[in-house]
């Protein structure tokens, strides 16, 4: 049993000692931790129209809901990267995990729009545990090559979220009021905390551990940021998750409104969408042990960017559902390929920081998107031309960063 191989909640693991059997519960717990946003985000999609007609709050207000997660989620992130290289893994990620059920029963007993912005908040910031200190754990077992295995199998996990959130909510909310959405939740995050309490152990070593005072933690972020390499990554992270989160303010008003899906049609296209997020990630981690994967991140940029052009002319032209589908399941495949390459790239070279450095991709991935919340409504919800525009855009900027900040000719290869 692994209870019988895993001797003390204190222990520290490494890749070398690591059981069979040990790996394999290590993937499951760690990668359903990282459904918990993604839960919170897809899950609640579909509901965004009943939610607003509850509230008699208008579109936007709504939408605002959603930057209430992000905001929350680069909070999150902000304490639980230095807080993990302080004290370890293993008490964040119940700590957080514990907040984003409170969250959840807070959403649940909401009676208006502005208290269930506040718990979105709550439960993205309970989110960010898992987000953070999926990359920090992985990378405290491995390096190089297996890192980006590793992350790949754990991906298997996380990636199902937004594949199956979608059929999901929408099939509570066509039996159940749009608040059954949040008993899910409530009950999903208490057996992940669970699991969490009882299979997770610690994998970061005392002697590894570095100062939470306010000094050293702004050192090792300076310290980060002093790495070119990694600096190139962000800025390309940052700009590719912008055009993520522009997708997902308008998607469902768009099929729902302008192309007339019902809820349940909305979910299982967006769950369909979300199979190329899956697929794209697991291809990413193969393609970046065979090959290099700065070069396989530029080709995934370029095609991302692509898709962002084709969702500029189903816009102006007004065309079928099923175009815009086809550039959405492109953009998402090399959305979804990116994942464990900038993982494995920006956390390679900074193993006693592994924390804080994958903390602030995420801390800068949701501040943008959230203080870019008041933008997402002007993108319009009737065409795909405003969405089109921003993802096109940012990927040329993004595929900049990692020729002329990056340099991807000095990358050094990831250890096999």
């Amino acid at each position: 049993m692994i209870e019988g191989k895993i001797k003390k909640k204190h222990q520290v693991l490494t890749g070398e000692n690591l059981t069979a059997a040990q790996r394999r519960t290590y993937i499951i717990v760690i990668g359903l931790l990282s459904t918990l946003l993604p839960f919170s985000v897809d899950l609640v999609l579909p509901a965004f129209p009943r939610i607003g007609q509850e509230f008699a709050a208008s579109n936007s207000s709504v939408q605002f809901t959603f930057t209430g997660v992000t905001i929350g989620f680069a909070i999150g992130q902000l304490i639980a990267g230095p807080l993990a290289d302080a004290i370890g893994r293993r008490r964040p990620m119940l700590i957080l995990t514990a907040l984003h059920l409170a969250g959840s029963l807070m959403c649940y007993l909401s009676p208006s729009i502005d208290l269930f912005f506040w718990s979105r908040m709550l439960q993205g910031i309970g989110g960010a545990g898992a987000a953070v200190l999926m990359g920090a754990v992985v990378r405290d077992l491995y390096t190089g090559g297996p890192m980006l295995t590793m992350m790949g199998r754990i991906s298997l996990i996380s990636t199902l979220a937004p594949i199956v959130a979608p059929i999901i909510g929408s099939q509570l909310i066509t039996f159940l009021p749009w608040r059954g959405i949040f008993i899910f939740l409530i009950v999903y995050a208490g057996l992940v905390w669970l699991a969490t309490y009882r299979f997770l152990i610690e994998t970061l070593h005392t002697d590894d551990r570095r100062s939470s005072g306010v000094k050293t933690v702004m050192a090792r972020f300076k310290y980060v940021l002093g790495d070119r390499i990694y600096v190139g990554l962000l800025i390309f992270s940052v700009l590719q998750i912008v055009a993520l989160f522009g997708y997902l303010n308008t998607v469902s008003f768009l099929y729902q409104g302008t192309y007339g899906l019902t809820a349940a049609q909305f979910g299982l296209v967006f769950s369909t969408n979300s199979l190329f997020l899956y697929f794209g990630t697991q291809l990413g981690a193969k393609l970046g042990r065979k090959y290099p994967a700065q070069w396989v991140l530029i080709i995934n940029g370029l095609l991302f960017g692509l898709a962002g052009v084709g969702l500029i002319f189903t816009g102006i032209a007004h065309s079928d559902l099923w175009l815009v589908e086809a550039m959405v399941m492109l953009m998402l495949f090399n959305f979804g390929s990116g994942i464990p390459l900038i993982s494995a790239l920006s956390l390679a070279q900074h193993p006693n920081e592994a924390g804080t450095a994958a903390s602030l991709i995420g801390v800068l991935n949701f501040a943008t998107t959230s203080a870019l919340s008041g933008f997402y409504p002007l993108l319009g919800t009737t065409s795909s031309l405003g969405i089109g525009i921003l993802i096109a855009s940012n990927m040329l900027l993004g595929l900049m960063s990692l020729f002329f900040v990056m340099k991807p000719k000095t990358v050094p290869a990831l250890q096999q």
